[in-house]
């Protein structure tokens, strides 16, 4: 796994499976990250946790900022929203590459060190961050802040994540047709 960062094109917001062709790396690190509302616009961090961390701390004088259109002069009478910080898990290509034993223990919970993960900025929208839910943890952060300004809490969050077992998962996923009846 090759630590990659940047915005994403073309992902529908609660899809799990995201490839190596559907990340925008820029040239070079923005001074601002932009996330606009209206286009659902995402960026994203993939790697260990290490990785992830560094790269945060490497950047920390870069800007999370968030507007409704790509225009931010556009609607100045709209209350903006902030920003929302989501530590997601990677499947598919971008998962860590599973011993045997690890893929048949059910109890086994992943190693936070050489588990890929991602971790994704973007407009708080509470209409689609409803449909993610496989979170392991979300920060809300108000926009314009630095990344700097924001580690502190992120790297205190992902200390406390327990990464989840399969028996986790499949005991979720036998909950949820319940979850879902009784709201």
């Amino acid at each position: 796994m090759v630590f990659k960062y940047g915005y994403v094109i073309g992902e529908h917001i609660s899809s799990i499976a995201i490839t190596s062709g559907m990340i925008m790396q820029p040239s070079h690190v923005p001074d601002v990250i932009n996330l606009s509302v209206t286009n659902a616009s995402r960026f994203i961090l993939i790697g260990t946790k290490s990785e992830i961390l560094e790269w945060l701390r490497d950047h920390s004088t870069v800007i999370i900022q968030t507007s409704l259109f790509d225009n931010p002069d556009e609607a100045p009478h709209i209350k903006i929203p902030d920003a929302v910080i989501d530590l997601l898990p990677c499947y598919g290509s971008e998962a860590h590459q599973k011993s045997f034993l690890e893929t048949i223990n059910p109890l086994a919970h992943p190693d936070p060190t050489t588990e890929s993960v991602r971790l994704e900025f973007r407009a708080i929208n509470p209409k689609l961050d409803d449909e993610i839910d496989e979170q392991y943890f979300r920060l809300v952060v108000e926009r314009g802040k630095t990344i700097g300004e924001i580690y502190d809490e992120t790297a205190n969050a992902w200390d406390k994540v327990v990464y989840p077992s399969l028996l986790d998962n499949l005991v979720k996923i036998a909950v949820a047709p319940v979850q879902t009846f009784n709201k």
